[in-house]
């Protein structure tokens, strides 16, 4: 036929015509995307908030404490809503010895006073262990114990 020569590779009267090979695609090198750096801890202030006038001690704070905390924070604008939901302790909820207290065997206990800045540290820990360093659920956390560390340190006051 005479359009044949257009489908033809190459022409088999010339001698490199064995030589050649097939055409192919190469496929671009895998590509490893590296994560972020992790942010330092974000900082205890928002912009325009007064300070927090808060006389609870968060090295000895209840259940029942940390949630006043947190709303004391979050009606000041030291903390968002979905900071403020992930601030709330599940002691505080009706069903918990049914449900979490009986698979730990610690029942709940929302007026004993703990060290909430150590136990969110170690919710931190776990989060970081479990979830993507960029996760909301992570960000939330690391907002609470940056303020709770924050509540903790010795004022400056002049």
């Amino acid at each position: 036929m005479p359009l044949d020569f257009l489908f033809r590779r190459s022409d088999p009267r010339r001698p490199e015509w064995r030589a050649l090979r097939e055409p192919y695609i190469e496929l671009p090198r895998q590509i490893e995307i590296a994560p972020p750096p992790r942010p330092a801890l974000p900082a205890p202030a928002v912009a325009g908030a007064p300070m927090p006038d808060s006389q609870i001690k968060v090295r000895s704070m209840s259940p029942r404490q940390m949630a006043e905390w947190a709303h004391e924070m979050y009606m000041t604008g030291w903390i968002g809503w979905d900071e403020y939901r992930a601030a709330i302790p599940p002691e505080l909820h009706p069903g918990y010895d049914a449900t979490i207290g009986a698979l730990t065997g610690e029942f709940a206990e929302p007026n004993r006073p703990r060290d909430m800045v150590r136990e969110w540290e170690e919710r931190l820990d776990f989060a970081m262990r479990h979830y993507r360093p960029e996760d909301e659920h992570v960000r939330r956390i690391e907002r609470i114990v940056s303020l709770l560390r924050w509540q903790d340190a010795p004022r400056m006051d002049a």
